[in-house]
């Protein structure tokens, strides 16, 4: 039985969203780039969770039909963040957030598909108003087109790992399945990383503050806010809490404008296009949710 949420549940998962939002901005603080960012991401909370893991006295032995999936989706988590990352470097990190903002609908789509389910007219027309949104958004920064197409991508890749998570969360450990996923991540990402390095390209190599956000992005964004959301799972349903994740690009923008200033203003049609984006992705769970759940 679902114990009752207190108050302090309702700013957890409002924090713990403002967290996610924060991503970006680290990100885009960083010197290294986007590659780099998502190696010792993966790496440092890799060994965070194994830690968790190994002190809890957990097994880590799994099927290796479901370590082969797990692997294979680890590989899509590191482009997510890759795309993710990297579209917040080469625009803006509003740009990058208003593309994220489509992994809600990329999910209404990708999991029909997933269960064999075909796909609800209303997702058809609140398809229809993702395009027109994007439009607006685009027309107004045309020059940011790639950190647009990027914050899609990384909203696809987003959805994709999610859909495939579904079907072990409520068989496996949570934890478990990360560890596997970021192991996979940082191996994918630590060959690409080291052949840059070697290569003697810039950006490889963090310094300074870098190591500073990177830690951050590991140790709070990953480690912290991923292990308190599957807590606060015990007294929210996945439906409040996906809802509350679909304000990340709100207050990535709010934060963004705040911390970066100027940079980060955008034309008005911009604000338009993104209000009519997050609205159409906040409706979808109320338009396409039945009466029995």
């Amino acid at each position: 039985m679902r114990q009752a949420p207190q108050l302090l549940d309702y700013f957890k998962i409002h924090f713990i969203v403002i967290l996610y939002a924060f991503t970006a901005i680290l990100g885009n603080a960083t010197e290294a780039n986007a590659l780099t960012i998502v190696f010792f991401r993966c790496v440092i909370a890799a060994a965070g969770l194994g830690l968790m893991l190994a002190a809890s006295k957990k097994s880590f032995q799994v099927p290796a039909s479901v370590v082969k999936i797990w692997l294979l989706n680890g590989a899509f988590v590191a482009l997510h963040w890759l795309l993710f990352f990297g579209a917040a470097k080469v625009s803006t990190v509003a740009m990058c957030l208003a593309g994220l903002s489509t992994q809600t609908f990329w999910t209404s789509i990708l999991e029909p598909i997933a269960k064999k389910k075909p796909i609800a007219k209303i997702e058809v027309f609140l398809g229809i108003l993702v395009v027109i949104a994007l439009g607006i958004i685009f027309s107004v920064e045309p020059g940011q087109w790639i950190g647009l197409v990027m914050g899609i991508g990384a909203g696809f890749f987003g959805a994709l790992f999610s859909v495939i998570n579904g079907n072990y969360t409520h068989t496996h450990d949570p934890k478990l399945i990360t560890v596997y996923e970021m192991v996979a991540a940082g191996f994918i990402t630590g060959a690409v990383w080291l052949s840059g390095l070697l290569g003697g390209s810039p950006g490889f190599v963090p310094v300074g503050l870098d190591w500073l956000w990177i830690g951050i992005l590991a140790v709070v964004c990953t480690v912290y806010a991923y292990t308190e959301t599957i807590h606060l799972y015990k007294v929210f349903s996945v439906f409040s809490i996906n809802l509350v994740i679909t304000l990340e690009p709100v207050y990535g923008i709010l934060l963004a404008v705040f911390i970066f200033g100027q940079k980060e203003v955008m034309q008005p049609a911009f604000y338009w296009g993104t209000s009519l984006l997050v609205l159409t992705v906040m409706a979808h769970p109320f338009l396409s949710r039945r009466p029995a759940d």
